[in-house]
C-alpha cells in the first residue's frame, strides 16, 4: 500500500536563519500517493541507462563514473559490459557500487527526479544468465549483436541502499525490503500521452476538478503535470500564482483504460458539485 506523503514541507532555511515559508496547499496534504519506494522502482523501469559510479583500480580508490546500458531485472539493474571496459576491471577487483538514474526533464533539473541505488555489482552465474538476457535484450534490442561474444559478462547491482530524491522537498532514504517490495507504476509508460491528450482535449475537465475537488475554487486554468495509478496532479492557475494540485482517484487504476473511466466519472461528479453550489 502506497504511504500518504506531502508536497508540503517546512521549506528551506535561508543565509539568516528564517524560514522561506511555503504557499498555502490548496488540496488534501493527505492525498493518497505513491510511496518513495515505488517512485523510485517507476523512474528506474522507465529509463535503460544511467551512470554506474566504481571504485578505481587504476587510480587508488577513486571513485570512477562511466555511461551504462541497464535493464531491470527481478528488481535488480543488470548490465551487459565488455571485460575490456574500466569499470569491468573495478568491479572484478572491488564490487561496491551505485548507479544513479536521473529524469532531467524539469525545467530546473535540480527539480527533477533521481535515484541513486547501492550495492554490490557482481557478475551472474551460469544459471542466472538465461532470464537475464531476455530482459536485456527485451530493452537493448541492438545488444544481439555482441550479447553471445567471450568478453561481455553480465552483472547485476544487488540493491542494498537506496536515495531517492522526487525534487524539492521530497526526499528520503530507504533499504532494499522496500524497494523489492515497491513496483513499477502500471501507468508510467502511458502517462506521458494521456497528460498530452488531457492536456490538449479536456482543459476544461482540468479546471471543473480543480474547483471542485480542491481549494483552487477560483482557478482560471490547469494543466495535468502527472498521472499514477492512485491519481494525478496539476497546475492551477489563480490571480496570485500557479498552485500544485493533487487529486486521488476513488480506485488504484492499472491501465489507462481505468484511468479514463476513472477520469470521466469524475469530471462528471465535479460538474455536479458545481451546480448544486450555484
Amino acid at each position: 500500500m502506497a504511504k500518504k506523503t506531502t508536497h508540503q514541507n517546512p521549506g528551506h532555511t535561508l543565509a539568516d536563519g528564517d524560514k522561506m515559508k511555503l504557499p498555502e496547499l490548496l488540496y488534501d496534504p493527505d492525498v493518497r500517493q505513491s510511496s518513495h519506494a515505488e517512485d523510485a522502482r517507476t523512474l528506474a523501469r522507465r529509463h535503460t541507462t544511467a551512470t554506474l559510479c566504481s571504485v578505481s583500480k587504476k587510480h587508488n580508490g577513486y571513485p570512477y563514473g562511466s555511461f551504462v546500458t541497464y535493464s531491470m531485472y527481478a528488481g535488480h539493474p543488470i548490465f551487459l559490459i565488455s571485460g575490456l571496459a574500466e569499470h569491468t576491471k573495478n568491479l572484478m577487483k572491488n564490487p561496491r557500487a551505485s548507479l544513479l538514474i536521473s529524469d532531467n526533464t524539469a525545467e530546473n533539473p535540480l527539480a527533477s527526479a533521481r535515484v541513486t541505488l547501492l550495492g554490490e555489482c557482481l557478475k551472474l552465474e551460469e544459471h542466472e544468465i538465461e532470464g537475464a538476457r531476455e530482459a536485456f535484450l527485451n530493452d537493448h534490442p541492438g545488444a544481439i549483436a555482441y550479447v553471445d561474444f567471450r568478453d561481455f559478462f553480465f552483472f547485476r547491482l544487488n540493491v542494498s541502499s537506496i536515495r531517492y530524491i522526487g525534487g524539492f522537498g521530497r526526499m528520503s532514504w530507504f533499504e532494499d525490503d522496500e524497494w523489492l517490495d515497491a513496483t513499477p507504476d502500471p501507468i508510467g509508460p502511458h502517462a506521458e500521452g494521456i497528460i498530452e491528450h488531457m492536456n490538449e482535449d479536456h482543459s476544461d475537465a482540468l479546471i471543473v476538478y480543480c474547483k471542485a475537488m480542491s481549494k483552487a475554487t477560483a482557478t482560471q486554468s490547469a494543466v495535468m503535470t502527472m498521472i499514477d495509478r492512485y491519481g494525478f496532479e496539476m497546475d492551477a492557475t489563480l490571480s496570485d500564482g500557479v498552485h500544485p494540485i493533487r487529486i486521488a482517484f476513488e480506485h488504484e487504476v492499472s491501465s489507462p483504460e481505468e484511468a479514463r473511466i476513472q477520469l470521466v466519472q469524475m469530471v462528471k461528479a465535479s460538474r455536479k458539485i458545481l451546480s448544486s453550489s450555484e
